[in-house]
């Protein structure tokens, strides 16, 4: 195993974020990017789209 680290930081009461401030899109798409699927490319025959604000994946969290 690699060594724990930390991303970002928050004030001192941990309400909100000061550094590396990533939103949950960006979070969806590096699990997603994990996973090996391309939210733009997923979707069921006779369905609409996923709704999904798209965002870029967080590489700096990828070991």
């Amino acid at each position: 195993m690699g060594q724990p680290m930390i991303h970002g930081a928050t004030d001192e009461i941990g309400f909100h974020a000061m550094e590396n401030c990533d939103y949950e899109t960006e979070i969806h798409a590096t699990n997603m990017h994990q996973l090996g699927l391309d939210t733009r490319r997923l979707e069921i025959p006779g369905r609409k789209r996923l709704e999904i604000d798209h965002g870029p994946p967080i590489f700096d969290i990828i070991a």
